[in-house]
């Protein structure tokens, strides 16, 4: 149903808007000046291009989800089970990342800086500040099952699409998706956030390597004539 040439070509301009969304990104954080203090991290967070960002992430999320879908489409010929079990992996991720973007963008970008600037109260300040430090307590905890039903949503689907050389962009996509989520989390939870910096720099370089071929593979992907 969701793997007809249509599906499959409207999916491969998601990946691609999904790739300058991520630029996009890439350049407000850029844009930004840096902010150590948590006020300034909080009052920085309602700048007019970080909004923008915020907001544009949330929304990317939805079409993650429908390429995600289209995807599982095509590896429900060869695997039913295991393209189900990849998309149930995707679609938790995709749900927890809409929960904390929106929460992010109207909670935490949106509302707590206004509040912080209507009050001179430092402890409805410091409340507020408290806020947010909360905010990104949860979010690190929440990354954890975040990442793990992407990392285990990209690993199933290679194993359901198989060895075949027609689905070797989409192999390599969701393959370096999975080291990359995998190598990641090891270095977040288990060994501590040692190699940020260098995480930071290959970040978008990441997204091209790994949205760019799904991309294509979706749009020139032909199921075989029976």
């Amino acid at each position: 149903m969701f793997d007809t040439a249509r599906h499959r070509h409207i999916a491969a301009v998601v990946a691609l808007v999904y790739v300058a969304v991520q630029s996009f990104q890439w350049y407000v954080f850029g844009q930004l000046p840096e902010a150590g203090e948590p006020a300034q991290q909080l009052l920085q967070g309602s700048h007019p291009l970080n909004i923008a960002r915020a907001a544009s992430m949330l929304l990317s999320f939805f079409g993650l989800a429908y390429l995600f879908l289209v995807s599982c489409g095509i590896a429900w010929r060869r695997n039913p089970t295991l393209a189900a079990l990849a998309f149930l992996g995707f679609f938790v991720f995709c749900l927890l990342e809409v929960q904390l973007r929106a929460v992010e963008l109207f909670h935490v970008y949106l509302a707590l800086p206004d509040q912080y600037q209507a009050t001179t109260d430092p402890a409805e300040q410091a409340r507020i500040l408290a806020a947010q430090a909360s905010f990104q307590s949860i979010q690190y905890a929440l990354y954890f099952p975040l990442g793990l039903s992407w990392l285990l949503g990209s690993v199933l689907i290679c194993v359901a699409l198989g060895k075949e050389r027609i689905h070797w962009l989409a192999l390599w996509a969701f393959g370096l998706n999975a080291v990359r989520l995998f190598l990641r989390m090891i270095d977040t939870y288990l060994i501590g956030p040692k190699f940020d910096a260098l995480y930071g720099t290959l970040y978008l370089p990441l997204v091209y390597l790994s949205f760019v071929p799904l991309a294509i593979w979706l749009w020139r992907w032909d199921p075989p004539r029976s």
